[in-house]
């Protein structure tokens, strides 16, 4: 009886110390992405005038775990810059769409633990020239 007690106490202190430790980049999936769909903020022209949308690269990403998190995303455009979106808290079950006017189809993101003060999610700037296209 000692034994299945100290067996269950390990298991939940093993589980207990996993959870703390856990990657919250895990709880990040990407939920789909589109080529050509129409946004808003892409103002590329054919001739004619017409909207041109066939470079726009759009990402949906999802929180997939039970707790909230905090995401920073970057978006590569074709010239190899990153276009950068704010800090989003996302809720369990929570989206947000990012986008890339002329994209490449490379996406970078960041995740923390809602409000961890410990882990510091990268500026704007910290992104620019870190991955910086030579």
């Amino acid at each position: 009886m000692i034994r299945t007690t100290t067996l269950v106490a390990v298991i939940v202190l093993a589980a207990n110390a996993f959870a703390q430790d856990q990657s919250y980049a895990d709880c990040v999936a990407k939920e789909k992405s589109t080529w050509g769909e129409p946004c808003a903020k892409c103002e590329a022209y054919k001739e004619g005038f017409k909207r041109d949308y066939s470079g726009v690269y759009q990402i949906t990403l999802k929180n997939v775990c039970k707790e909230s998190v905090e995401l920073k995303v970057a978006m590569q455009e074709s010239n190899g810059r990153w276009r950068t979106f704010p800090i989003k808290a996302l809720d369990a079950d929570e989206s947000m769409t990012a986008f890339a006017c002329n994209g490449t189809g490379k996406y970078l993101y960041w995740v923390r633990r809602l409000n961890d003060t410990e882990l510091l999610l990268p500026s704007d700037q910290q992104i620019l020239v870190e991955y910086k296209s030579h």
